[in-house]
């Protein structure tokens, strides 16, 4: 597993990193299929007058899906929000594992691998600087929640395999999910 630890806008404390360090080292107790793990560690203010240290936490694990999974936990001490961040990507790696080993779910279709974009690659003149594409297979609700709430996104194009549609979940501004299904007639 290789591991990145890296400080937003200024250095690191030598003693914060090495404890970051072993504590990501741990992670791989429960799922050997780590490939990497990356922390960010900065401060954020709020409208108190304390400002929060922050940890995020990006895991890559291996699999047919290419999975990444997301955690941000935020703290008054660094150390704190280091064990947070821990704590809830071991949750995650866990519940990943378990959902692995479950032989009754049918294997979630994800979006397959994006083709590499080319170096210098100009701007549209609409604007569009990016264009990524993906092998959709079909899938559940269900299966595109759990994929989008993997990836940390707020949005999930996918295929229903109820009714061949596209279908676009994404997450409201108060929490709950929407559902937007395409209307082709």
């Amino acid at each position: 597993m290789e591991i990145l630890i890296q400080a937003k806008k200024s250095a690191a404390d030598p003693q914060i990193k090495a404890y970051a360090q072993a504590k990501l080292e741990k992670l791989a107790r429960h799922f050997d299929h780590i490939l990497e793990a990356r922390m960010e560690l900065g401060t954020e203010k709020n409208k108190s007058l304390e400002n929060m240290k922050v940890a995020e936490l990006t895991v890559h694990v291996t699999g047919r899906t290419g999975n990444i999974l997301k955690a941000v936990q935020s703290a008054g001490h660094m150390n704190e929000a280091v064990d947070l961040v821990i704590d809830k990507m071991d949750r995650q790696i866990r519940h990943h594992k378990e959902k692995l080993k479950d032989h009754r779910r049918a294997k979630p279709a994800v979006l397959a691998a994006q083709a590499p974009a080319t170096p210098g690659a100009q701007v549209r003149p609409n604007g569009v600087a990016k264009i990524k594409r993906f092998k959709m297979r079909p899938m559940s609700d269900e299966q595109a929640r759990d994929q989008m709430e993997e990836l940390g996104h707020a949005f999930f194009l996918f295929l229903n395999e109820d009714t061949q549609e596209l279908n676009l979940l994404y997450r409201r501004h108060d929490g709950s999910l929407g559902l937007v299904e395409a209307d082709l007639s």
